[in-house]
């Protein structure tokens, strides 16, 4: 509008800003856990809350990989745990004076562990004391009822505090408060472990789709080439929408190198790791995570590792690595490193990591712009907040220009044919060139005599 009296006009134009990326080296871990809801994905920060929340029995299988991943320096963990098919949780039916069934408590882990949980209800008719334990934690609810209009009705009390078991009303003929549940001393029973299938770890890769964070994704202690096939399978689906992630999967126990060569013949993959000897799966995602997503692994030391499992000779390394097997070492001065950081497909994991952040940073700046594409201003406008992207980048040494300098560490261009631009589509064309580890030094040296 044009202006009839005197005055100034101000118009606010707000600067598009892209958004923070997401957290680089988030690792999720899926396996069977001491206690916890199965199929629940849940991070946690510290091995010590993982231990509060699921537990420190290393006879389940995310726990030693959990505590090497922390030893290492991982940024968060997100569990997910299973249970298996035909797996049962703990009960224990609480009866009132009369013996009615009056409230049925429920382990939240399920098979056995479940069974370990101790339960006592003391007090007298009108208020009662519940006392939960499983020998490494207790929780106490002091003057709960049965009266469910009451804020301390038991079921709803236990349903809202308890980390080891549910509540629910079983309805008992007897009016409060003749259906409080009698003293009693006693123990949840029934508990049994499911049979772990492939179905379990597809159920638990569905729900891990809904957690946009995570970069690396690891069963543990599995070695079995189907399960490693469902996590590159899951990795590939989420990279077409730029959550752009790296499975990792673990040799068995003593195989030999003939069968993890034979491995990588069915699974070359950018988005596959598989890590040798066993034992070590833990350690090597921990590492990743705790460096920046343009650093090798390649000669990188892992903590949390007494000893390997097996000790391969340098023609048995040479053979993995030409297979596309990332291969642990102890070597003298520098403790247990990894060789060499590469995919099944003989791709460093760096330069995968790289193109990743840079898909990642292209898609987070490029959705701030849908919408405001219609003129050569809003497209020059993407090219230019790309270009800064790539120079942060470049900054940060994650892509440099070739070693004669003729090739730039990266190009953008950003346009829209007649076509294109009637059908309401911009295209973004990029190139960028990834840093590379060099793994190799050749020395020259002349003797004057």
């Amino acid at each position: 509008m044009t202006r009839i009296l005197p005055g100034v006009e101000i118009q606010v134009i707000k600067e598009i800003v892209p958004q923070q990326l997401n957290p680089s080296g988030v690792v999720a871990l899926i396996g069977t856990t001491e206690k916890g809801e199965a199929l629940v994905p849940t991070p946690v920060s510290s091995y010590a809350e993982f231990a509060d929340k699921f537990g420190s029995s290393e006879s389940f299988t995310v726990t030693k990989d959990a505590k090497q991943a922390f030893q290492n320096g991982v940024f968060q963990v997100v569990v997910v745990p299973i249970s298996g098919q035909n797996g049962t949780k703990g009960t224990l039916v609480l009866k009132d004076r009369k013996g009615r069934d009056t409230v049925l408590l429920t382990a939240k882990s399920s098979g056995e562990e479940g069974n370990k949980i101790m339960v006592k209800v003391e007090g007298d008719a009108d208020s009662i004391r519940v006392s939960v334990s499983d020998g490494a934690s207790l929780e106490i609810y002091e003057d709960v009822t049965m009266n469910s209009s009451s804020q301390n009705y038991l079921v709803d009390i236990i349903n809202q505090r308890s980390a080891m078991v549910t509540a629910e009303d079983q309805h008992s003929s007897a009016k409060f408060p003749h259906n409080n549940p009698a003293a009693v001393e006693g123990q949840l029973s029934g508990g049994v472990t499911g049979v772990i299938s492939k179905a379990d770890y597809e159920a638990a890769l569905d729900k891990l789709e809904g957690e946009p964070d995570v970069d690396i994704v690891a069963a543990c202690e599995v070695s079995d080439p189907e399960i490693h096939a469902l996590i590159e399978a899951h990795c590939l689906k989420m990279s077409i929408d730029a959550k752009n992630r790296i499975g990792l999967g673990s040799v068995a126990k003593g195989e030999s190198i003939k069968d993890i060569c034979n491995r990588t013949t069915v699974m070359a993959s950018d988005r596959f790791v598989i890590v040798a000897p066993y034992g070590c799966l833990g350690a090597v995602a921990g590492l990743m995570s705790r460096l920046n997503y343009y650093e090798s692994p390649t000669f990188k030391p892992v903590s949390g590792l007494a000893k390997l499992e097996k000790k391969y000779t340098p023609s048995e390394q040479m053979e993995m690595l030409k297979a596309g097997v990332l291969p642990l070492e102890a070597q003298k001065g520098r403790g247990i490193v990894v060789v060499k950081g590469i995919s099944t497909s003989k791709e460093q994991i760096s330069v995968t990591r790289i193109a990743d952040h840079a898909v990642r940073g292209v898609k987070s700046v490029s959705d701030l712009f849908i919408g405001t594409l219609n003129s050569p201003t809003g497209r020059a406008a993407l090219k230019g907040k790309i270009i800064e992207f790539f120079m942060r980048m470049e900054s940060e040494g994650a892509i440099v220009p070739s070693t004669d300098g003729k090739e730039p560490p990266f190009l953008v261009d950003v346009y829209s044919s007649e076509l294109d631009f009637a059908q309401g589509i911009v295209r973004v064309n990029i190139a960028v060139r990834p840093v590379r580890a060099m793994d190799y030094i050749y020395a020259t040296i002349k003797v004057e005599a």
